[in-house]
């Protein structure tokens, strides 16, 4: 696999569950490209990430950051070495269930399970809570983000391949190899 796209998100929970509605509807997007709803636990999702290696990751989902409400934004993320303290917080945090964007990117950079090459897709959520619907403007913002996902793809499949800070050879398998719930090749 060289480019993995992740739902992450809170079920429905209003807009708070974009990721998911986003992938659902995003169809197939090629050789090389995995999609997955990763919204079952920042440490399940790290140590997916450390099984399937992908060479990008692609995340989507809403974060509430202070932008206006409905912005849709495309941020990169440049994983930086955590601090036993930090990555300690993260983990615990994490191993309760909870999952955020912000969350599976501290945990996945705290344990060295990220690709050279991450890039968020976010939305500022209007409504936030038990709901099995999307406000109208994340409704709104649903092709937009398809068309991001798609755009980031075709960059990231030209991109060459670079994998700092892993082994060379992967990892000795200490269990057997997971695939989350959802994944489609």
């Amino acid at each position: 696999m060289t480019v993995l796209v992740g739902a992450v998100g809170q079920l429905y929970q209003g807009d708070l569950d974009f990721g998911r509605v986003v992938v659902e509807g995003i169809g197939a997007l090629g050789p090389g490209v995995a999609v997955a709803q990763l919204d079952y636990g920042a440490v399940a999702v790290a140590q997916d990430l450390e099984d399937l290696r992908p060479d990008a990751l692609i995340l989507v989902g809403a974060a509430q950051r202070g932008r206006a409400p409905g912005t849709l934004e495309l941020r990169s993320f440049a994983a930086e070495r955590a601090t036993a303290a930090e990555a300690g917080r993260a983990i615990a945090e994490a191993v309760t269930g909870y999952v955020t964007l912000d969350l599976v990117l501290e945990v996945g950079s705290a344990l060295a399970v990220l690709p050279a090459q991450v890039v968020t897709i976010e939305l500022e959520p209007v409504r936030i809570g038990p709901s099995d619907e999307l406000s109208p403007p994340a409704a709104e913002a649903l092709d937009s983000a398809r068309r991001l996902i798609r755009a980031e793809v075709r960059q990231a499949l030209r991109r060459p391949r670079e994998r700092p800070g892993r082994a060379a050879e992967p990892p000795p398998a200490a269990r057997p190899p997971s695939r989350p719930p959802g994944l489609r090749p």
